[in-house]
């Protein structure tokens, strides 16, 4: 709606999990790195804990984007809401596999045999496992520890990657067996003042802007940081309500002044017209 207005060739704040527009703050790029280093170090098990909205499905995406197909096979677990016998037969259909069967111990006897069989190809399976927190049962983190049993002398044939929210820390602690074999841990951090313009800025320019200054003054980034709390999704929620005020009113920058008056009301109004 408002992007030819600003120069842009598409919207640069839609809430979707595309990498390309990550932008990657100290502590996200750290997150990116240590998740990387458990995968490809084969570290067997890994954790991401963050409040909503801090990115931590982007983060996954890119990290998805790194890892080589021909060496990694992923299973991404979106819905972790399952008994263990569902998670198992899950990572089984996406790796290729019949599950017919509800026999957890022929489930796990497949699983096992095509691991191995990626091992002797070369590859090794990852399974991510997004808004983790979900889960609702001690047996099935238990069962995500049994899968990390599958190893040679010298590896594990599985890594295992859990996103979630910071209720996941509690849950893992009921289940000292997994917490234990999580060899890393982070835990994602809000965006500081200047970082919040930094990730207005990286949004914008992977959206297409490219003149010299983005539309957004210093004290309009102070209240966008303000708002959000450095919290991402809501930094480009502000600054995508922003851009469509900003074209519908004809401004040509939006100020602290703006962007302070920018309250629901007025954005509802903006919306249905």
């Amino acid at each position: 709606m408002y992007e030819a207005y600003w120069g842009l060739q598409e919207p640069p704040f839609s809430l979707t999990p595309d990498p390309k527009y990550l932008y990657l703050s100290r502590s996200h790029e750290d997150a990116l790195m240590m998740l990387h280093y458990a995968i490809t170090r084969n570290k067997g098990a890994a954790m991401l804990c963050g409040d909503i909205g801090l990115g931590k499905t982007t983060i996954s995406r890119k990290l998805l984007e790194l890892l080589d197909p021909l060496h990694y096979q992923v299973v991404l677990i979106v819905n972790p809401i399952l008994t263990p016998t569902q998670i198992l037969r899950e990572v089984l259909a996406q790796l290729g596999e019949d599950t017919a069967s509800r026999n957890r111990q022929v489930l796990v006897q497949k699983l096992h045999a095509r691991l191995l069989e990626n091992y002797e190809r070369g590859r090794q399976v990852v399974v991510v496992i997004d808004e983790a927190h979900l889960i609702r049962s001690s047996d099935a983190l238990e069962e995500l520890r049994l899968m990390l049993n599958c190893q040679m002398n010298d590896q594990f044939l599985i890594s295992i990657l859990l996103l979630g929210q910071l209720e996941l820390k509690p849950k893992l602690d009921k289940v000292p067996a997994l917490q234990q074999r999580i060899a890393i841990r982070y835990t994602l951090q809000p965006l500081n003042v200047q970082e919040t313009g930094a990730m207005i800025e990286h949004r914008m320019r992977a959206a297409g802007f490219t003149r010299n200054e983005i539309p957004f003054t210093p004290d309009a980034i102070f209240e966008i940081h303000k708002h959000s709390r450095g919290v991402p999704r809501l930094v480009s929620q502000a600054a995508d309500n922003a851009l469509l005020v900003g074209a519908v009113q004809k401004l040509e920058r939006i100020d602290g002044f703006t962007m302070h008056s920018l309250n629901d009301d007025t954005v509802d109004v903006v919306e249905a017209a």
